[in-house]
């Protein structure tokens, strides 16, 4: 359940002398700020379709500050595979920030992304800025490049992705994702998710996602950021994950 900084600070109102406790004042106003998060456990993390934990487990979590003017920043953070952060600390940091907004029940989303890899040594930090627009169920985002894409990729490299979220009840939904990559110099492939999700007690959530690529060779596979060796990150696979959001 997301926390807000008002919430932080209301206590209950008694009288020593009762067990009376004086209501919030529903007229109060919103607060200006709030504060959410969310941490997981992941079978993998898959990154447009592509391992980047080398098929290993992940434990990710984020925080994002949202201003009631629609304004936001945020950070989120996993570990990451040796090649996916050469020399590096084994960490992939991600800042963030940009506005959201409604017009007519559209919503609209734009901003920018940093990935950092601390200490890697092959210059595959990288910034995307995005723009995205949500209806009903469906979203769509388009992100582009303003540096080279993860130290191999060329500046101006895009993505397009395309999600659909099916609520069946409180509990359970089922979502869809389809994205489309150009990273110019380096490969155009294409990635899809099929997911189910289920809310459990204490804001605790489980999730099974198959996740694959198509239109990806094995050369494009086995080099710069989309892997190393002879192991194909792109392959089809289940990925299962515990998370809970606050």
């Amino acid at each position: 359940m997301k926390k807000t900084l008002l919430a932080l600070t209301l206590a209950a109102l008694t009288s020593g002398a009762t067990t009376t406790v004086l209501a919030a004042d529903p007229k109060a106003p919103a607060p200006d700020f709030e504060i959410s998060g969310n941490f997981g456990l992941f079978s993998d993390y898959r990154f447009r379709g592509v391992s980047q934990t080398d098929k290993d487990p992940a434990l990710q979590g984020g925080f994002d500050l949202n201003h009631k003017s629609g304004l936001y920043i945020g950070t989120w953070g996993s570990n990451v595979d040796d090649w996916a952060s050469t020399s590096g600390s084994g960490m992939e940091i991600d800042l963030y920030g940009g506005f959201t907004t409604e017009i007519g029940g559209l919503g609209l989303d734009v901003g920018m992304l940093r990935y950092m890899y601390p200490s890697n040594t092959a210059n595959q930090n990288t910034t995307e800025w995005y723009v995205g627009a949500s209806y009903s169920f469906l979203s769509y985002k388009f992100s582009k490049s303003t540096t080279k894409l993860f130290g191999v990729g060329a500046k101006g490299s895009t993505y397009h992705a395309l999600g659909a979220e099916f609520p069946m009840n409180d509990q359970l939904s089922l979502y869809a994702h389809y994205g489309r990559t150009d990273s110019k110099s380096v490969a155009k492939f294409s990635d899809y998710k099929i997911g189910v999700s289920y809310a459990l007690p204490g804001d605790y959530s489980v999730a099974i996602d198959y996740i694959g690529t198509s239109g990806m060779s094995t050369s494009e596979g086995t080099a710069g950021y989309l892997g190393t060796g002879s192991k194909k990150l792109y392959d089809s696979t289940a990925v299962i994950s515990l998370s809970k959001s606050f």
